[in-house]
């Protein structure tokens, strides 16, 4: 063998032509020995892989997965960069001139944590935060808010620590969301827009007038730090004022038992409690909750729901203003609410999704009316050119003493009907700044309210439609969306004190008024609803509809687009 196989090398010598040089011998491509950090590596990643095969709970099993994976990602980019190293006419250091640090990151032979030369402004994995990214985001400087006497986080100290780089997923629907493989962390945006064209039958009003104006527009941020904990923060343009709207922190280890604290949605009247606000069927609430309903507050509250949401609860102390940021007295307040549905989980029955219950408000106040000017339609406070104001208390009014107000409630649907009715009533304490003495003023009110699918969408509560066919005009696609009429009838009646007392001029204001509302809601899609309602007042005394001018009745006719994500 070995003189046959020194022939075919002299037979390949000889053939070759005169003067040309000889062919290179193909050597097979040397593999490159590994390197100590590559060995560490592989190392960890045996003994994670043993780990995991002795851990029986899942959580860890999670853990030590995602720890393997990003420690295999760590290895293929330490074996890409060494082939690069190693490669004709590369020059530069390689990782080689590194160690490993403490996470299994590459480190380069400075204290900083990247590899110089690498492309990458800073350690493979992404664990730990170069002083150079560090400072370029902010990290001990301006741009974090701090001074530049902060340190860096490092993994040598618990403050200031360094948070674990973690992987996410993007989800569509609703809203936009980001979420960790873990399900321990996720932020979610979410929007609602709603713009109006709001018409009134009187012309010449003043200062109410015919205008397009943007009722709401939110902007919505919500999710989870670790799953027990639950933010929420959104913010509000509505017609003519911007301000943060819902700013809190949920507590949830167990759904029957859950505490919050911030500014949110207190728990009085199931119209504001329990429906949310882009899903009432008439667009706007009733007028007792408009404009003697606590609305959004600051405060801590305990709440929850039982098994099969048979009873849902919530308690709390409130600062006791409506709608306000913060406390314009020392009083504070109790507010509660209880909601019962005895027949649930039957399913398919008249009664699963049949509701009553009840909520109240205790509390004292020391500060100026809010609102201070009752309209038909504007909640707690608005824009002067929305809403027709029925009573307007006068300048030296105070809303002074005790505050009690209650709610009793029932709410039923059944396949594509649904049902509402809830009775409002309390005391308000008012005086006058130049006056001593106090007058107790009677409120109380009501509403009953109805609405049917004709389209054939089913009910259990109020919420997004999901129409069976959406509305579409593309071939192949079309539809009707969904279509729900709607009826309200509200009433109010404020107490003679009100003018007996000299709170506002019976002139020109009426204590007693009633509302009909008449609409339908088409909804196209999940996201986009269209809403026309006409809403009819009519008042037990003339009221100042523009200065010298009285009536007893006022139209407005109402066209909502809406879309909500």
């Amino acid at each position: 063998m070995m003189i046959a196989g020194g022939m075919l090398v002299f037979v390949g010598v000889a053939g070759r032509a005169p003067g040309q040089s000889p062919e290179p011998v193909a050597v097979p491509a040397a593999v490159a020995p590994r390197t100590a950090r590559e060995a560490v590596l592989e190392d960890r990643l045996r003994r994670m892989e043993g780990l995991l095969e002795r851990m029986p709970d899942p959580e860890h099993v999670r853990e030590l997965e995602a720890t393997v994976r990003r420690l295999s990602s760590q290895v293929d980019q330490l074996s890409t960069r060494l082939r690069e190293a190693e490669s004709p006419g590369r020059t530069g250091p390689s990782v080689d001139d590194g160690v490993i640090g403490p996470d299994g990151s590459a480190m380069g032979p400075g204290d900083g944590g990247a590899v110089p030369g690498s492309g990458s402004a800073g350690p493979v994995g992404g664990d730990a935060v170069s002083e150079d990214v560090a400072e370029e985001i902010g990290f001990g400087g301006t741009a974090a808010g701090f001074g530049p006497s902060a340190e860096i986080p490092t993994p040598r100290f618990d403050m200031p620590g360094v948070l674990p780089d973690r992987r996410t997923r993007s989800h569509w629907g609703p809203g936009f969301q980001l979420r960790t493989d873990d399900d321990e962390f996720d932020i979610q945006f979410h929007n609602l827009t709603q713009i109006d064209g709001r018409f009134y039958g009187i012309p010449d009003q003043d200062p109410v007038a015919d205008t397009f104006d943007i009722a709401r527009q939110w902007f919505i941020f919500n999710g989870h730090l670790t799953r027990p904990y639950e933010y929420y923060v959104s913010f509000v343009q509505a017609f003519d004022s911007f301000s943060a709207l819902d700013i809190f922190l949920n507590v949830n280890y167990d759904k029957r038992f859950q505490f919050r604290f911030g500014r949110y949605k207190s728990p009085f009247a199931y119209e504001f409690y329990a429906q949310p606000t882009e899903a009432l069927a008439s667009g706007e609430w009733s007028v007792f909750f408009n404009n003697f309903g606590m609305n959004r507050d600051v405060g801590a509250m305990l709440w929850g729901e039982s098994l099969f949401k048979r009873v849902d609860y919530a308690a709390g102390i409130f600062n006791g203003t409506p709608n306000a940021q913060v406390d314009l007295s020392n009083p504070k307040s109790l507010i509660a609410y209880l909601n019962l549905a005895p027949f649930r989980p039957r399913e398919g029955s008249p009664l699963e999704n049949f509701n009553v219950g009840g909520s109240v408000v205790a509390g004292s106040q020391d500060h100026a009316p809010v609102p201070s000017i009752l309209r038909t339609i504007v909640p707690t406070a608005g824009s002067n050119v929305i809403g027709v104001p029925f009573l307007i208390f006068n300048g030296d009014v105070k809303a002074e003493g005790p505050r009690d107000l209650w709610s009793l409630h029932t709410a039923y649907f059944y396949r594509s009907l649904m049902l509402l009715a809830e009775w409002q009533s309390g005391f308000q304490t008012y005086g006058l700044t130049d006056k001593p003495g106090r007058a107790r003023v009677p409120v109380e009110g009501f509403y009953v309210q109805g609405s049917y699918f004709l389209t054939g969408e089913t009910m259990a509560s109020r919420g997004r439609v999901i129409p069976r066919r959406n509305f579409d005009l593309r071939r192949g696609r079309r539809g009707p969306g969904a279509w729900e009429p709607v009826f309200r009838y509200a009433y109010l009646d404020i107490g003679e004190q009100v003018f007996g007392a000299g709170l506002a001029d019976p002139d020109i204001w009426t204590n007693r008024l009633y509302l009909t509302d008449v609409g339908i809601n088409w909804y196209w899609n999940p996201y986009i609803r269209v809403l026309f309602d006409w809403q009819h007042a009519g008042f037990s005394t003339p009221v100042q509809y523009r200065p010298g001018g009285l009536s007893s009745t006022s139209d407005l006719f109402m066209l909502r687009f809406q879309f909500w994500f």
